[in-house]
């Protein structure tokens, strides 16, 4: 039986493994997975050394504050593997440490296949002759990422993006509406926080005091506002922030993709969140704001002029960034409430994403990435 080693330091590149794994099973019994992840790994039945996607962080600035955590983790997981060396590793985004890993992994002759590409179109193209070194099969979401990677010499293959057969509502909007006890004529916003208690700590209190400033501006009809949690955040912890601002939000656990696409807009963390809302088709504004030290080593290392997935997969700025100290309540609410008078804006940025979603690739990304793997580590 085949021993195969799979890293994911991130939520959706945990629930991204959990799913790859599954979809592997399915085509080949004949192997084990041990490594490190979250919960969702976990339940799938991946033997995990060390829960890590608590411990996620964003930037120079997070990884400092978890460095010492890291550290014992990765000189622990470093001894196991070279006591036992697996017969392939499966690495999942989660770059600043994965390619450390990946270096010992090679010294050991342990074939590499990543899964979820670093972003080396954000950080610049310095990393991806290390990549090239070190990566053996390169699997990709996105097709630019396919066209960039092979051109430096990467055996690269993209198989479309999983968000398709994730990001889906179970229930009509009617039936959504019902059960979470909200009129049908009221305009609703969605606000999306992040996944991150460092995030939430900064972003969510710009969201509040949005949200307070689109009540006040937007008062033609009734408004509600819905805050999907994500499930690495404690509900209480939210509550207690949201209770300070008298506002009444609606917090949904566990129903997250049924919650966006209520949403006639949203507010939204910058991140993976961002394309699952353009999935649902629901206009955003995108909010980022990280503590000064990482915005200060970052500011000048992102080559990008956005920094919104859903405007990267686009190739355009179709969603306003409200970044850093643009990041203002007056002007995030403005953007809101003209989204919420004007359907022409709504729809010309519903057709946009549209075409985003048909970039995506077909449904099935997961199974087609664990067939390539599976097809890789056949003699």
């Amino acid at each position: 039986m085949k021993r195969i080693l799979i890293i994911a330091g991130e939520v959706s590149s945990d629930m991204h493994a959990a799913n790859l794994v599954n979809d592997i099973r399915s085509l080949d019994k004949d192997m084990s997975f041990f490594g490190l992840g979250g919960e969702r790994m976990q339940a799938s039945g991946i033997k995990l050394l060390e829960n890590i996607v608590h411990l996620a962080f964003i930037g120079p600035g997070g990884l400092f504050k978890s460095y010492i955590a890291l550290k014992n983790i990765y000189n622990s997981l470093i001894k196991h593997i070279c006591d036992d060396p697996p017969d392939c590793a499966i690495l999942i985004d989660y770059a600043e440490f994965n390619l450390r890993v990946a270096r010992e992994l090679k010294k050991l002759g342990v074939p590499i296949i990543y899964y979820i590409s670093p972003q080396v179109w954000a950080w610049g193209l310095w990393r991806i002759n290390t990549i090239r070194r070190l990566v053996d099969k390169m699997l990709v979401f996105f097709e630019f990422e396919e066209k960039l990677y092979t051109k430096h010499g990467v055996d690269t293959t993209f198989v479309g993006h999983p968000l398709l057969n994730i990001v889906k509502p179970t229930e009509s909007k009617d039936e959504v509406l019902k059960r979470l006890s909200i009129d049908k004529d009221a305009k609703i916003v969605g606000i999306l926080p992040g996944s991150r208690i460092s995030e939430i700590k900064t972003i969510l209190p710009i969201m509040l005091d949005s949200a307070k400033l689109i009540l006040q501006r937007y008062k033609q009809e009734q408004i509600e506002f819905v805050l999907p949690l994500a499930s690495t955040i404690d509900e209480e912890y939210i509550r207690g922030i949201i209770s300070k601002t008298k506002i009444n939000i609606k917090i949904i656990k566990s129903d997250v993709y049924n919650a966006i696409s209520i949403c006639d807009c949203a507010v939204v963390t910058s991140g993976t969140a961002t394309l699952e809302t353009a999935v649902l088709n629901v206009p955003m504004a995108i909010v980022y704001k990280t503590n000064f030290l990482t915005y200060i080593l970052t500011k000048n290392v992102i080559k990008l002029p956005f920094i919104g997935l859903v405007n990267i997969v686009a190739g355009e700025k179709i969603v306003p960034e409200f970044l850093q100290y643009q990041a203002r309540p007056d002007s995030i609410a403005e953007y809101i409430v003209s989204l919420l008078k004007d359907k022409n804006i709504l729809s010309s940025i519903k057709e946009k994403f549209a075409k985003i979603k048909d970039s995506l690739g077909e449904p099935g990304a997961s199974r087609r990435a664990a067939s390539e793997i599976v097809k890789f580590l056949q003699p």
